[in-house]
């Protein structure tokens, strides 16, 4: 079952039970109140008939002495009295102890009871139903004459009848009112939850991949507030998406290159390997294989490192120290001076920082990949500078004068196994990871890189500590 129709259901189920007890209590408040009116009417109208009827007999007993005693004189004053009573519904009796001197009353049963008083001045007062009609019955003793007792009934149908009434109208009015509420409930039900429709379908949307889809509610309550925060969250989950998509891409890529970069290599140990064993070659020739067979596995031991490098820069388990920036320098000269002294190219350190927080090997390794990489780029005799300063943060900065490269190698630089120039690289030994390894030391230490570079004039590379 749908919220709208729970709310629904629900809401006329309390509407019913509030409503109709309300009408209960009003219905039953209304005709207890009528019926009490009624009896405090035939109270006060008994007394009156009483008051009569005991003057009457009063003024007989002047003439009569025995008319308080005589039935026939008692029946000839109370008669004309009943006579006129019996026409506005009102029934009269009079008794003589036990024993019935006149009565209008046709039932009998109980009336013993009306007979019974506590004192001479206490009131019976009884509800008896009289020819299927309700009536209220009040008995008291003349204080004048105690052995008479005087019955008054009243017909107070029309408080029941009213009743009847009052609830056939009320019934008329909760089925009125119980269908209107139900429409307009209804339709005010299915407005207001439209937006939760929406919610709804924007969600399959994006289960089924549409991850650029958004809810549009436009109502001004707590739906609306809960629609942002739904697309706020679809927008999170859309860029993360994108960014899953592109790293899938970016993993698949690097798979693809790798593999590349794994089978050229291969291929040619496989192939020397077999002219070795099967050729009749000369010495010389013999050497010349056995030097490309060493050229070609001094290229995979490259590649298993850089990738060692790789992996072990991934890893964010990492220990944070205080690095003296001049000692750095000083070792990262010696480590180099192997790849740049063959080709005469000279390395130039620089730094006006003292210490910098980071991880050693990992910031060695970073500066050590840049500079290689800045001499793959540079000319025989050239010169690379490294520098470390202080802007706003801490800086350290590798610039060539090599060949350079466009805009757009420059922002496809630091992808793994991208190169510029590929037979330069080749040619040095580089396996297109370096500024990779690069760029994930800069990620951990919440460094940014910039790349400035020109076609034949050289490139810069800074790497901006900006977290420090």
């Amino acid at each position: 079952m749908k919220l709208w129709q729970k709310l629904f259901i629900g809401t006329l189920i309390i509407f019913i039970i509030a409503f109709n007890a309300g009408v209960l209590y009003l219905t039953n408040y209304s005709y207890n109140f009528n019926r009490q009116k009624e009896t405090d009417h035939g109270i006060r109208e008994q007394e009156v008939i009483l008051s009569s009827v005991t003057g009457r007999i009063s003024n007989a007993e002047q003439f009569f002495t025995e008319a308080p005693f005589n039935y026939d004189r008692l029946t000839a004053i109370i008669e004309p009295i009943a006579n006129f009573y019996k026409e506005q519904g009102v029934l009269l009796a009079l008794f003589d102890n036990a024993n019935t001197v006149f009565t209008d009353i046709p039932v009998t049963e109980d009336v013993e009871n009306l007979l019974k008083f506590e004192s001479l001045s206490s009131k019976n007062i009884m509800e008896k139903t009289i020819e299927g009609k309700r009536h209220i019955l009040v008995a008291s003793r003349l204080t004048d004459y105690p052995h008479l007792t005087f019955i008054y009934a009243r017909d107070i149908s029309d408080v029941d009848e009213f009743r009847a009434d009052i609830s056939r109208a009320f019934a008329i009015v909760n089925v009125a009112v119980l269908a209107f509420l139900g429409i307009s409930i209804f339709f005010l039900l299915r407005h207001m939850t439209k937006p939760i429709n929406v919610l709804i379908d924007t969600t399959n949307e994006i289960a089924d991949g549409a991850y650029d889809k958004r809810a549009k509610v436009k109502s001004r309550d707590e739906l609306r507030i809960l629609a942002r925060s739904f697309n706020k969250m679809a927008a999170s989950i859309e860029e993360n998406m994108t960014l899953l998509t592109k790293s899938a891409e970016e993993k698949q890529q690097f798979i693809d290159d790798l593999t590349h970069e794994i089978k050229t290599p291969l291929t040619s140990l496989i192939g020397y390997s077999e002219y070795l064993l099967a050729a009749n070659c000369t010495e010389r020739e013999r050497t010349i294989a056995v030097g490309h067979l060493y050229d070609t596995a001094l290229r995979l031991k490259n590649l298993s490192e850089k990738l060692l490098d790789l992996a072990y820069s991934r890893d964010e388990n990492i220990e944070w120290e205080r690095i003296n920036i001049s000692g750095l320098l000083d070792e990262l000269t010696v480590m180099v001076l192997p790849v740049l002294a063959p080709r005469d190219i000279k390395l130039t350190t620089q730094s006006e920082l003292t210490l910098l927080t980071g991880e050693r090997t990992l910031i060695l390794s970073m500066i050590q990949n840049l500079v290689e990489n800045a001499a793959r780029a540079s000319e025989d005799g050239s010169e690379i500078l490294v520098r470390a300063y202080m802007e706003d943060f801490p800086v350290i900065e590798v610039t060539d004068k090599g060949c350079g490269m466009s805009k757009l190698d420059a922002e496809r630089i630091m992808a793994p196994f991208y190169r510029v120039d590929k037979s330069r690289s080749r040619k040095f030994g580089g396996v297109g990871l370096g500024l990779s390894i690069v760029t994930q030391i800069a990620s951990l230490h919440g460094a940014t890189i910039e790349v400035e570079s020109k076609v034949g004039i050289g490139t810069r590379i800074k790497v901006k500590f900006t977290s420090h």
